[in-house]
């Protein structure tokens, strides 16, 4: 209901009437809302409730921030963990991600791109920083950053490279420093007055999350 738009940042959410939705009991909803509150989708206000998260371009970047960091280590226990197929998959992700945006698909692009990311979590086999990562993704389905898809596809394929290599010092250090570019686009969209918070989520996504 969030990703895709039904209920509006700001709106509160009342567990009854939730709970009268979905057929469920609001101890199922209590526990759900709390799944959402840590993943900063939604916020509880002190006597007044709960409610749809208030986004902005401050929080947007501080996710960023950790998510250099947390997604930097996962590239570097990826030189540990990824197989041949895992950075076949990967590599063919990145590729597709290059010929969805000079095709203009952008939002099919994005959609691969978190793929992506978060399949190299996953390969990090980090339980830890598998649900630290999720505290964050999805903030990432709040924007784009416009970047040129040839700066893209190589920093994808430097990461996976070093990977390979089983270097895990490069593969974080590449890892991060894409966060980085991506963030100082995000910052350049800012600067010139053309960022607005919105959702970039596809329908299926919205499903998932």
């Amino acid at each position: 209901m969030i990703l895709a738009g039904e209920v509006s940042p700001g709106s509160r959410l009342i567990q009854q009437d939730l709970a009268r939705r979905f057929g469920v009991a609001q101890s199922v909803v209590r526990e759900s809302l709390l799944e959402l509150q840590s993943g900063g989708l939604v916020e509880t206000v002190d006597n007044l409730g709960v409610f749809v998260s208030q986004f902005d371009a401050r929080k947007l970047l501080q996710a960023y921030e950790v998510r250099e960091v947390l997604e930097g280590l996962a590239a570097r226990l990826c030189c540990e963990h990824a197989s041949r197929s895992d950075l076949r998959e990967l590599a063919d992700l990145a590729q597709q991600i290059e010929r969805l945006g000079r095709d203009g698909r952008a939002e099919e692009m994005g959609r691969l791109d978190r793929q992506f990311h978060a399949r190299t979590v996953q390969i990090s086999q980090n339980l830890i920083l598998l649900k630290l990562t999720e505290s964050y993704r999805v903030l990432g389905m709040l924007v784009r950053a416009d970047r040129p898809m040839d700066d893209v596809l190589r920093e994808h394929l430097a990461i996976l490279d070093a990977i390979e290599r089983n270097d895990p010092d490069e593969a974080e250090r590449l890892a991060r420093e894409h966060v980085v570019a991506a963030r100082q686009a995000i910052e350049a969209q800012i600067a010139e007055g053309g960022f607005e918070p919105k959702w970039v989520v596809h329908e299926s996504e919205a499903g998932e999350a």
